[in-house]
């Protein structure tokens, strides 16, 4: 009987502890951030229009980028271009080299994992050479480039404005829209498209660059 009575005892012990021992807890799945890159070099091709009045501004030419971000929400940019620009007009067309050239810094601030606030500033040159004949307008200025960047799965987005003080740049105030796609983890292709808002002596100044981005 006294047997039982322990074995009674003991049982009903461990069948308290056991109802009492929480269920251990569910894992979450981890979800990774979208990755929005600051490591990367482009190429693209660049075309460009301009009027004014009965003036028309035609170019065509290749553009280069650089970002590199030494640490967490900095990184460096170096952007070139060079354009081989038509002017042409009633009393007849000529053409020009035109040259650009961006050095900066730039700085981010996280929105949420897959939005960025981004702005951009550093020294900006150009040289538009029309040659012996006519001579050439070369001059530096800054430029700044505040901007949102934001990647949904294999689609990046940019959307922003760009001032430029330079006297050599085609258009003072410009906004543009660029959007990536996902080739593969190291590389993207992308299509950018600007509008200038206050271009001095040109209206309806418009941009197109087509390329490809290499991410590292």
């Amino acid at each position: 009987m006294l047997k039982k009575t322990l074995a009674l005892f003991v049982l009903a012990v461990a069948s308290a502890v056991h109802a009492g021992t929480p269920a251990p807890a569910a894992i979450s799945p981890t979800v990774e951030p979208d990755e929005i890159s600051y490591n990367n070099f482009s190429l693209s091709w660049l075309r460009q229009w301009a009027q004014a009045g009965a003036i028309d501004l035609d170019g065509n030419g290749v553009a280069a980028g650089l970002e590199f971000s030494p640490v967490n929400h900095l990184y460096l940019a170096l952007n070139g271009s060079w354009s081989d620009i038509d002017v042409s007009g009633p009393g007849g067309s000529v053409n020009a080299d035109y040259w650009t050239l961006n050095a900066g810094v730039g700085g981010y601030v996280a929105l949420a994992n897959n939005i960025h606030f981004v702005t951009e500033v550093g020294a900006s040159y150009g040289d538009l050479d029309f040659g012996r004949a006519i001579g050439s307008l070369d001059d530096w200025g800054i430029y700044v480039t505040p901007h949102v960047r934001a990647k949904f799965g294999k689609i990046e987005t940019h959307l922003g404005a760009s001032y430029n003080s330079n006297d050599a740049a085609i258009n003072e105030w410009s906004i543009f829209a660029r959007a990536l796609y996902e080739v593969c983890s190291d590389a993207d292709i992308f299509v950018t498209g600007t509008y200038g808002l206050d271009s001095g002596d040109f209206d309806d100044v418009f941009g197109l660059n087509v390329g490809l981005r290499l991410k590292f």
